[in-house]
C-alpha cells in the first residue's frame, strides 16, 4: 500500500507522466508498476490515456485540455513544433527548415498534434497550413502549473529560435 501511495503521488504531482518516466524516476520494476497502476485504475485514483506507443498517466478527475497539451508537449520535437507556431501559422517545409528537421519527422509530429487537436491542418494548394488551435494563455498556463520546469527550456529554445531568424536575415 505504501508503494501505492508513492506511485500516486508521483503521478498526482507530475500528471501526463509517462510508464516509462514513472519507472526510471521511482526506481520500479515494470511488473511491479503495472500490477501497482491497475489496482490504482480499478479503485479510480488515476487513469491513463495510451497515445502511439506511450502511455501517459494522470491523477482522476484530471482537466481534459490540460491532458491534451501535457501530452503534446512530452517531446522536444513537439514542444519546439509549437513553439514556433505560437509566432504563427507554418507550412511543413517551412516548420522543418527553421527547426533543422526532415519533413517526415514534421509530418509524423504534426500527425499526433493534430490528433490531439492542439494544432489545425488546412490545405493550402499542394502545401498544409498549420496552426494552433489552443490560445498561447492556455498553453502557457498549463506548462506554469504542471510544468514549471520547462520555462528554462522553452525560455532557450525561444532564444535559440530567435537567433537562427536573425542569421536568415
Amino acid at each position: 500500500m505504501e508503494r501505492r501511495n508513492e506511485i500516486l503521488h508521483a503521478i498526482q504531482a507530475k500528471p501526463g507522466i509517462t510508464f516509462r518516466e514513472l519507472a526510471r524516476e521511482l526506481g520500479i520494476g515494470i511488473g511491479d508498476l503495472q500490477y501497482h497502476l491497475r489496482r490504482l485504475e480499478k479503485e479510480g485514483r488515476i487513469f491513463s490515456r495510451k497515445v502511439g506507443k506511450r502511455r501517459y498517466l494522470f491523477p482522476r478527475g484530471f482537466e481534459e485540455e490540460a491532458q491534451r497539451l501535457l501530452i503534446a508537449i512530452s517531446t522536444e520535437t513537439r514542444r519546439r513544433i509549437l513553439l514556433l507556431l505560437l509566432e504563427g501559422q507554418r507550412n511543413q517545409k517551412d516548420v522543418a527548415e527553421k527547426l533543422n528537421l526532415s519533413q517526415p519527422t514534421v509530418s509524423y509530429h504534426m500527425g499526433e498534434l493534430v490528433k490531439l487537436g492542439i494544432v489545425r491542418a488546412r490545405k493550402d494548394g499542394k502545401s498544409v497550413i498549420y496552426s494552433l488551435s489552443y490560445d498561447p494563455e492556455v498553453i502557457a498556463r498549463v506548462i506554469r502549473d504542471y510544468r514549471p520546469g520547462l520555462w528554462e527550456k522553452l525560455a532557450d529554445n525561444l532564444i535559440d529560435l530567435l537567433a537562427g531568424m536573425g542569421e536568415e536575415e
